[in-house]
């Protein structure tokens, strides 16, 4: 942090002295809110009013702008985004973690320590993002439903990202965590750091697929003809699709792939593509198959194998650890299925109503493969353990001459 930051931070703290505990609760939600919304009006509005028109700016439909840019951010939240008669209903994470994030470093500034203060916050955020859908879907006879459903979401992404700056800026007491049992500690952080790792590796291996269609995807944003701002504002919403794209791979390193429009499917050991939009982004799909990338989801077995291995100290040999390992397994499934689910979704009418990955086979792959890197790695234990058995160290008494002479 710098020392800007620090004053900064050290004002605002001082001017909150004495407020209610409500009152940072009710900042850090509608500035969250807010910021986050700021995250897409601010290119969309530089896009549109870089566009020639005629008659100038009192030409330009800042109305309308306003309107998408809404609906996108709501799309985030989980709210489908209609336009033209066309269902979408695929969320940019991107800009989900990007709001998470922006939650995170609010609450660290305003909230106080109370559950008062987390709860006003969290529901805050949740009642503004709610508001908006009202607002944005009355013409629709499901809108109260949308409402209520994203209200949920919000919250559940509010309420953990609250939490975290609460934790950061004032620390927290987990008196309770001893009693949680040693299998399910062990279990979280082993499965958490798996889905860590599986994830990561697809973001690397999209990366290299990315570098590989640079000719497509600049050949792509070429033929549309957008200027320089606008296609940077293209390139900037294209991005917030980046966590999306991670996960897919996350679906193609397991074996079973993703599909891009019904009848497609882009896997290790075979692609079956069809028509795309012109969006650069299609680009960077997966563009080779078969030969040595058929052992991909050889890459799921040795990380979960280094995730064993790291703890190796927490879980042990016997077969009271095993309880650890079947929790972390549990953890894989549910974390993979989460995510597979908050990645898919509609990119177009007919055929591209379906995009992402396919839970169930995806989840059992994750899972499946993640046991063999468990159980290879608890044989690799196993195997260090008795080649080199740890010493059993020893107790030496030192006396001196005197008490020895006394003792003879």
């Amino acid at each position: 942090m710098s020392a800007q930051d620090t004053v900064a931070r050290g004002r605002i703290q001082a001017a909150l002295v004495g407020a209610p505990g409500w009152v940072g609760g009710v900042l850090t939600g509608v500035q969250g809110a807010a910021l986050s919304l700021l995250v897409v009006l601010a290119p969309a509005f530089a896009a549109t009013a870089s566009a020639p028109t005629q008659n100038g700016s009192a030409a330009i439909d800042w109305a309308a702008t306003s309107a998408l840019s809404v609906r996108l951010w709501l799309l985030a939240h989980g709210v489908p985004l209609v336009s033209g008669g066309v269902t979408f209903t695929l969320a940019p994470l991107g800009l989900t973690l990007i709001s998470v994030a922006i939650l995170v470093a609010l609450a660290r500034r305003f909230c106080t320590k109370s559950w008062a203060s987390w709860a006003i916050a969290t529901g805050t955020y949740g009642g503004i993002v709610a508001v908006a859908t009202a607002f944005a879907t009355r013409s629709d006879p499901s809108g109260g439903s949308s409402s209520v459903k994203v209200a949920v979401v919000s919250v559940l992404l509010a309420g953990p990202a609250v939490a975290a700056g609460i934790w950061r800026a004032h620390g927290a007491a987990f008196g309770w965590v001893p009693r949680v049992p040693q299998a399910a500690r062990v279990g979280l952080r082993m499965g958490l750091g798996t889905v860590a790792l599986m994830v990561s590796a697809a973001a690397v291996v999209g990366s290299g697929f990315t570098i590989a269609g640079r000719d497509a995807i600049a050949g792509s944003a070429t033929a549309l003809g957008i200027d320089p701002l606008g296609g940077v504002a293209l390139a900037f919403g294209e991005a917030l699709y980046t966590p999306n794209l991670a996960i897919w791979m996350l679906g193609w390193m397991s074996g079973q792939g993703f599909v891009v429009g019904e009848g497609s499917l882009y896997s290790p050991g075979v692609i079956t593509a069809d028509a795309l939009p012109a969006f650069p982004v299609f680009g960077a799909l997966p563009s080779l198959s078969g030969g040595a990338l058929a052992w991909a989801p050889a890459a799921l077995v040795v990380l979960s194998l280094v995730a064993r291995l790291a703890m190796r100290r927490r879980i042990g040999l016997a077969w009271k650890d095993l309880g650890g390992i079947a929790a972390a397994l549990a953890v894989v499934g549910v974390a993979v299925a989460i995510l597979g689910a908050a990645a898919s979704g509609a990119v177009g009418p007919g055929r591209l109503a379906v995009a992402g990955v396919d839970l169930v086979p995806v989840v059992a792959s994750c899972v499946g493969l993640s046991a063999i890197g468990y159980v290879l790695g608890h044989g690799v234990a196993l195997a260090r353990f008795r080649v080199w058995p740890p010493r059993t160290p020893t107790l030496t008494v030192v006396r001196d001459d005197e008490e020895a002479t006394a003792l003879l």
